[in-house]
């Protein structure tokens, strides 16, 4: 104890001295007591407190969504409809019901997104510093019709602040994005009118996600807003192309999205490659690296060509296509590709009926007479797309024991051939045979074997082909 003599105590002396100080003690330890009985009655008032106002927010949730839509429609712009909305605490997130985005002026009545479901995990943490940050985001089956006007602006902004300010609201990084079988839709409205375009790109019952979506980086077009992640499509229809079951990654920076390394089903073949769409400017650019195996060439051609098919086969090419969506009623007139391909085992059919064509049948390989007139083992050259429409310019042709190699184009207006090249028989021919061509086809014979001149005319749907004198 402290001031205490040891010395001066004589005998009881020492014990008052002792009960003075244990009384002091237990006056400090009172106050302590009942200071933590009193913080503790405060702390356990207001978890209560708290757990009661949280309670009475998790039952009655409805109550705040108009002050909630209020909120959302100030800070963006666009006018949003939730339908209703639940809250579970542990964990905690939120359910919304019914949410959906209506398309602003000048864009027809609509909606940008409808989405039945969408449920949100929110982190505690955060939230005791007084801010929202969502973990995860799950969207169930949504519509996005995703629309452009000729001056650039989508559906998505708010045309009052799109283009003189960044918008206000924040939404910060979301730490996962999932969306599950959904369906996109993209459009243009026309130049000058505003009236509703042609529906340009379809994707039904995607599903897909990505990690660390910074959403307010994407939208500042900041160079650390890139993410990736993946996605699988069950069928996709972009312009008159048809591809199914596709399987790709993500890639999504400012003001551009890719479809990275995709692979997908097309015209009971295969296709692989990149896709990109490009934003930036007012109107939306387009490029892929295309490579494709085992297509039914005549189920392709079907798109851009009407009546019987014109050319059978297989196909298989490799092609970069580009391009613009322009605001007209015919979006893609200007896409534009080029390229390499080879078609096998299959026949021109608009040629089958052709006299020149039942002339060379005579010099094609043994034991291939049944087959059609204009049927071929191999079809190879450049391509050319241009105004939705496939062109060759170098071509190279095997009729199963006469090869044709030729040069020429396509009036592009009115779809006239005009082709020209030369057919040589593979197998060497007999004197007489070789003679015979060569007085009335005006033919030549190299190394045992007859060359003739040949020339293709007509029109894609009439061609027309002939050996020439």
């Amino acid at each position: 104890m402290h001031g205490l003599d040891w010395k001066s105590c004589r005998g009881g002396a020492l014990i008052p001295i002792w009960l003075s100080e244990q009384r002091l003690i237990g006056q400090r330890v009172d106050r302590i007591t009942k200071g933590l009985k009193i913080g503790l009655a405060v702390v356990v008032c207001t978890i209560l407190g708290l757990w009661a106002v949280a309670w009475y927010t998790v039952r009655n949730p409805d109550r705040y969504l108009p002050q909630a839509i209020a909120y959302l429609q100030t800070k963006t712009g666009l006018q949003i409809e939730i339908h209703h909305a639940e809250v579970q605490l542990l964990p905690l997130s939120v359910r919304l019901y019914g949410v959906a985005v209506k398309n602003p002026k000048p864009f027809p009545p609509g909606y940008f997104l409808q989405a039945p479901e969408v449920d949100a995990a929110i982190p505690w943490m955060p939230l005791l510093h007084g801010k929202v940050a969502i973990r995860s985001l799950l969207v169930e089956k949504p519509i996005i019709h995703l629309i452009s006007d000729p001056d650039g602006l989508w559906n998505y902004q708010n045309p009052s602040t799109a283009r003189t300010q960044p918008a206000r609201f924040s939404m910060g990084t979301i730490s996962t994005v999932q969306i599950k079988n959904g369906t996109l839709y993209g459009s243009g409205l026309i130049d000058p009118t505003d009236a509703p375009g042609p529906v340009v790109l379809t994707v039904e019952n995607f599903s897909g996600g990505v990690q660390q979506l910074n959403v307010d980086a994407l939208k500042n077009h900041s160079p650390q807003a890139s993410v990736v992640g993946s996605l699988t499509v069950e069928s996709a229809i972009f312009g008159r192309i048809h591809l199914r079951n596709i399987q790709s990654q993500l890639q999504i920076e400012p003001a551009q999205f890719t479809f990275k390394s995709f692979t997908a089903k097309t015209y009971r073949g295969n296709a692989a490659g990149d896709f990109t769409f490009d934003f930036s400017g007012s109107r939306t650019r387009f490029n892929t690296d295309l490579r494709v195996s085992g297509v039914g060439i005549n189920y392709l051609l079907a798109q851009f060509e009407s009546g019987p098919p014109k050319v059978t086969g297989m196909m298989e090419a490799d092609m970069k296509l580009d391009g613009v969506i322009e605001h007209t009623a015919n979006p893609l007139s200007g896409i534009h590709g080029t390229g390499h391909f080879t078609i096998r085992k299959g026949e021109f059919t608009g040629l089958n009926g052709s006299k020149s064509m039942a002339q060379m049948v005579r010099f094609r390989d043994p034991g291939t007479s049944s087959l059609p007139m204009a049927a071929f083992s191999s079809f190879s050259g450049d391509l050319d797309l241009n105004r939705e429409r496939i062109f060759t310019r170098q071509i190279d042709v095997n009729f199963y024991g006469i090869n044709v190699g030729g040069s020429g184009s396509v009036d592009e207006l009115n779809s006239q051939l005009d082709y020209k090249g030369n057919a040589t028989v593979q197998t060497k021919q007999g004197f007489f045979v070789s003679t015979f061509a060569r007085m009335f086809k005006g033919a030549d014979s190299q190394n045992g074997r007859l060359v003739f001149p040949i020339r293709v005319t007509g029109s894609l749907n009439n061609p027309k082909c002939a050996v020439v004198d």
